[in-house]
């Protein structure tokens, strides 16, 4: 299992990324435009897990010194939070402290031995 960063243009990797993100983004009340602009300005980055093919992804973008997990799907908390190590340290290289996410119910239990705790209806991350 393979997970990274995966910069534009997307190429073939984009039908199976936009597939694992649909329901995030429709749950979310986002719009796949404005999803795509974000990424294509460099404003958010795409994050995929793949085995032979991508079976998790995120979409990460900053707000202020925060990381923000903003969109997430597919096999996500099987296979990409034990890499979201690997995003978290490109994002306090660039100079980010803290990370936060909105997750669903069962994320707080999962991400708590990473570090995440509950806080205001978000789970937060202080970047060490």
């Amino acid at each position: 299992m393979r997970f990274g960063f995966v910069p534009p243009p997307y190429g073939l990797l984009w039908g199976d990324a936009k597939r694992l993100l649909d329901g995030a983004v429709r749950r979310g009340k986002n719009e796949w435009p404005d999803v795509i602009a974000s990424l294509m300005q460099g404003t958010a980055q795409l994050w995929l897990t793949v085995t032979d093919r991508p079976i998790a992804a995120m979409v990460t973008r900053r707000d202020g010194d925060a990381l923000e997990v903003w969109l997430a799907g597919g096999a996500v908390l099987s296979g990409s939070v034990p890499f979201l190590q690997i995003a978290i340290e490109a994002a306090k290289a660039d100079g980010a402290t803290n990370g936060r996410l909105e997750g669903r119910k069962g994320w707080a239990r999962v991400l708590r031995p990473y570090g995440w705790r509950e806080d205001g209806g978000m789970l937060v991350k202080d970047f060490d």
